[in-house]
């Protein structure tokens, strides 16, 4: 009797595991299953998308597999797309994914040009500002996150952490974000313009070319010591070929004579000392809770997730270097270690401000009381 109800109470325990567990991979097992593609604007890794990819990763845990794509397309007009939706379709094989992420504007734009790619996948874009209400409304079943920047914060940091500067220098390139955020700038610097003038290299009357590496390395080195330097961005040079990150952070590190603020971390780390910036890391996670949503059947339509928010963060050897402090509740890293060294500025010719970027600044003063309406 006794092993007949152990014998009961072993089938009954073994039953209601395989029940169980059934019961789990039925419920699991879709979301197990499902695939994201996170659709990168760049032409291959980079550590910026990288930290991207991290933090979408994490922040999506077990609810999907991620797979990346590179649009590595030369420009974004229709043969280069073309070139990449071959690309693409190849890659994916007829496999579509359940849902898209795209990474930055290029990205953005493939996705709803080429939407037949992914049939029935809502797009959830990142990593770019918001997009115009048309676009959104011709891509149809999307959404996303957008990327602020806070150049108002930024340009009155500067002043609350260097007050004697007289000279904003602002690195730009010739996106359509870059003139958005210089015009800005612009906004922000009334409250200052009694103490101090804002530059755009390559930007200004008689130097209007936009820059390229070899400018841009040259600006960096001739700021004067009263000089500051915010980095808008510079993702292409003035003849529309790509710059990477990694070329932008060696001349940082290499050349910089003056301050330089960040409003993205793409090349925190360089000797840049930091400031109001968007993280990569944090981009990815904010996308993440985005396609969580979508996994469970949320209308993405119906979605209005907030944009990714700035994070005041400093490079401690670079503050140490220019005798700078971060202001109070700041994410300080990269503490100094021993002497730090002092670089002297650099002269340069063979820009507009051929006996010194202050000289140029006088000019540039002057050109513009002459044309002010």
């Amino acid at each position: 009797m006794e092993n007949h109800l152990q014998k009961s109470l072993v089938t009954h325990f073994r039953l209601t595991a395989v029940l169980a567990l059934a019961g789990v991979l039925f419920c699991c097992g879709p979301a197990g299953a499902a695939e994201v593609l996170l659709l990168h604007s760049g032409a291959g890794p980079t550590p910026w998308n990288q930290r991207l990819a991290s933090g979408f990763i994490e922040g999506l845990g077990s609810a999907a597999s991620v797979r990346q794509a590179f649009l590595s397309a030369e420009g974004t007009d229709e043969d280069a797309f073309d070139a990449a939706y071959d690309r693409l379709a190849g890659t994916l094989a007829g496999a579509a994914p359940d849902v898209v992420v795209a990474e930055g504007a290029a990205a953005f734009a493939f996705a709803r040009k080429f939407a037949n790619l992914f049939p029935d996948a809502p797009v959830i874009y990142c990593a770019m500002a918001r997009p115009d209400p048309a676009d959104l409304s011709e891509c149809g079943n999307c959404t996303g996150v957008a990327m602020t920047s806070a150049v108002r914060r930024s340009v009155a940091l500067i002043f609350a952490m260097r007050p004697e500067t007289r000279l904003l220098v602002a690195i730009a390139d010739r996106t359509q974000e870059s003139a958005r955020l210089m015009d800005r700038v612009n906004e922000a610097m009334r409250l200052f313009d009694d103490r101090a003038q804002v530059l755009f290299p390559g930007f200004e009357p008689g130097d209007d070319n936009g820059l390229d590496l070899k400018t841009l390395g040259d600006t960096l080195a001739s700021v004067p010591s009263t000089g500051v330097v915010l980095f808008l961005g510079f993702s292409e040079d003035r003849d529309g070929n790509p710059v990477t990150d990694e070329a932008v952070a060696a001349l940082i590190r290499e050349r910089a004579a003056a301050p330089v603020y960040l409003l993205g971390d793409e090349v925190f780390g360089s000797g840049a000392v930091g400031g109001w910036m968007t993280s990569a890391k944090a981009v990815g996670a904010d996308a993440a809770r985005v396609v969580r949503r979508a996994l469970d059947g949320e209308d993405v339509r119906e979605l209005l997730p907030p944009p990714t928010r700035p994070v005041l963060r400093f490079d401690g050897t670079a503050l140490a270097r220019f005798g700078l402090r971060a202001p109070d509740k700041a994410e300080v890293v990269n503490p100094p270690a021993g002497t730090v060294e002092e670089r002297p500025v650099v002269p340069v010719t063979g820009l507009i401000w051929v006996v010194g970027l202050a000289a140029a600044v006088v000019l540039i003063a002057l050109l513009r009381r002459r044309y002010r309406p």
